[in-house]
């Protein structure tokens, strides 16, 4: 939100010429007769954005296999949510766009802005059960995995053919790693950027390649729990012997620090590499590529003509009501039919109270909304610019009228 308002902020201040040649100055590398170059904003948008994806699709592996999309029965009601909050915002934007340029941007209400969307419901506090915060990231989680889909689908490029060899071999080498037991992250690290730059070459948006190297990331841990218990209790016995001096800390104990360091590096080998890269991205990506990308992507000129001329398109028509209307009204949608055909239940304690503004949260597009703007209507483009407004007035409208709904409609949660 920070970097949201600094980015605002510069754009429509004195700063605002070198704020705006700041996003575009050149980067890159060159090697011989070869050069690679782009944007600062690009850096972020196609380069760090991947490390976002990267961190996503570890956690959709993590739902699939233990987590709120791995049983069928607990999946149902998030499914068909999710389901309807796509189909009917794209309907709606669809409906509502009068060119076909404009329509090209179907897909920018479709996803929904988890970090945000959860800070409001955090807000909220005991108010509203624990489950509605496991339902909502379950929504957010498959409304990612859509939006994988139709980046991977629908902005995709001019294929380039002859790097396709080198892309399937990068790929399968990083199946190789994690079926000969290769644990450590440097190694993916390495092969995922090759594979970044593939991507780009190949024509597919080079954040995809974070998708495809979190599917290959391992799970299973170097060290089994038997192992693990074992070595442990090995270690804390070696630990307490070499503990003779009740008075002296740990810092005068040489022998002992190299035992904690042995326990930090066992416990390291026990946990799977999917969890322990997860939590090891989870603030570095929070805090550094998103405010980033907020940073580079928000700054928005709010002048009377702009703002005039951004709510007299039907762009900013198509977005508002898909996001402020259509979320809502699929996700309930959604529900209602999966009720309907006996397919699910509405997890205990939510109601359709909760479901409403469930929805209503889910219409806090931004990151996203963002994003696929900018893959649609190309930098620069004064339809982008109107995207940007509406993206970002709608994401604030949703997120109060959502709090106002949860605080003010629904019971307090005992």
């Amino acid at each position: 939100m920070a970097a949201l308002l600094l980015a605002v902020g510069l754009a429509n201040s004195a700063l605002s010429p070198a704020y705006f040649k700041f996003l575009h100055i050149d980067f890159g590398l060159s090697l011989a007769d070869r050069h690679f170059a782009m944007s600062l904003q690009h850096w972020v948008n196609d380069g760090l954005m991947a490390l976002f994806f990267f961190l996503l699709g570890l956690e959709l592996k993590r739902e699939l296999l233990v987590g709120q999309l791995s049983e069928i029965k607990r999946a149902a009601s998030v499914m068909c949510a999710a389901v309807g909050g796509v189909v009917i915002p794209a309907l709606l934007f669809l409906s509502l766009g009068d060119t076909a340029q404009i329509r090209s941007g179907w897909a920018v209400p479709v996803a929904t802005d988890t970090a945000f969307a959860l800070m409001v419901l955090l807000l909220l506090g005991d108010r509203i059960p624990a489950t509605a915060r496991a339902f909502l990231v379950g929504l957010a989680i498959v409304d990612d995995i859509t939006a994988i889909l139709i980046i991977a689908i629908a902005y995709t490029t001019d294929i380039d053919t002859s790097v396709l060899v080198p892309t399937l071999a990068t790929v399968g080498f990083l199946v190789s790693m994690n079926l000969a037991g290769v644990r450590s992250g440097l190694p993916y690290l390495i092969v995922g950027a090759v594979l970044w730059m593939l991507f780009m070459q190949f024509g597919l948006h080079g954040t995809l390649a974070g998708v495809v190297v979190a599917i290959t990331a391992p799970v299973r841990p170097a060290l089994a729990r038997p192992t693990f218990v074992g070595l442990l209790r090995q270690k804390i016995r070696r630990f307490e012997d070499k503990h003779k001096d009740e008075t002296a800390s740990i810092l005068e104990q040489p022998e002992q620090q190299a035992i904690a360091h042995d326990v930090l590096r066992v416990a390291e080998k026990a946990t799977p590499p999917l969890n322990r890269w997860e939590v090891r991205l989870e603030k570095p990506i929070s805090f550094i590529v998103m405010p980033l990308f907020a940073f580079m992507n928000a700054g928005v000129v709010l002048s009377d003509n702009a703002f005039t001329a951004a709510w007299s398109s039907s762009l900013s028509a198509a977005i508002f009501c898909g996001l402020l209307f259509g979320k809502p009204a699929g996700i309930l949608l959604g529900v209602w039919l999966g009720k309907l055909l006996g397919i699910m239940t509405l997890p205990e304690p939510l109601n359709w109270r909760h479901m409403v503004g469930i929805g209503m949260l889910s219409g806090i597009g931004f990151t996203m909304s963002l994003f696929i703007a900018t893959l649609s209507f190309g930098e620069g483009s004064a339809l982008l610019e109107i995207a940007k407004q509406t993206i970002i007035v709608t994401s604030v409208c949703a997120g109060l009228l959502g709090y106002m709904w949860l605080r003010w409609v629904c019971k307090p949660h005992r």
